[in-house]
């Protein structure tokens, strides 16, 4: 499969995310080096910057503050729609981004949706590397509710 058919089908669930969402503004962006970058910028509806993207031919990215996950291959309907069901939830205000921090430092982040019996799931998380000897832990919600 070349470049150009990968390309499509991130572009394909991007359309998907962005059918839901028809008031955000979502802009391409040419200087990430990348197959294909769409920034979300701050805006009314939106709290955070998020950037969607198309990595090394067929990993889809989702990107929010500290967390960061990816989808692959964009040729499994599954994982494509787990990705748009992900985005989604975020951008709709129904899963939260849960980021954990020692000291200052972020050492990882996990997208979670709600659970029926009122708590929530993660749905993937993200690691950082954290040389802090800080004991003092904490978390902080990121949430486009």
């Amino acid at each position: 499969m070349d470049e150009e058919a990968y390309t499509k089908m991130a572009e394909e669930a991007i359309h998907k995310i962005s059918k839901q969402l028809p008031s955000l503004s979502m802009k391409k962006n040419t200087s990430d080096p990348v197959e294909l970058s769409i920034d979300i910028p701050i805006q009314p509806g939106l709290k955070y910057a998020v950037n969607l993207n198309l990595k090394n031919r067929d990993e889809l990215h989702f990107s929010v503050e500290n967390f960061w996950l990816e989808w692959f291959p964009c040729t499994d309907p599954v994982k494509v729609e787990a990705y748009v069901d992900a985005v989604s939830g975020f951008l709709l205000g129904r899963y939260r981004i849960l980021e954990y921090y020692r000291g200052k430092k972020c050492t990882n982040a996990e997208l979670q949706k709600p659970t029926p019996e009122g708590g929530w799931a993660t749905i993937g998380s993200s690691y950082h590397l954290s040389l802090s000897l800080s004991l003092r832990r904490s978390q902080k919600v990121i949430a486009n509710a």
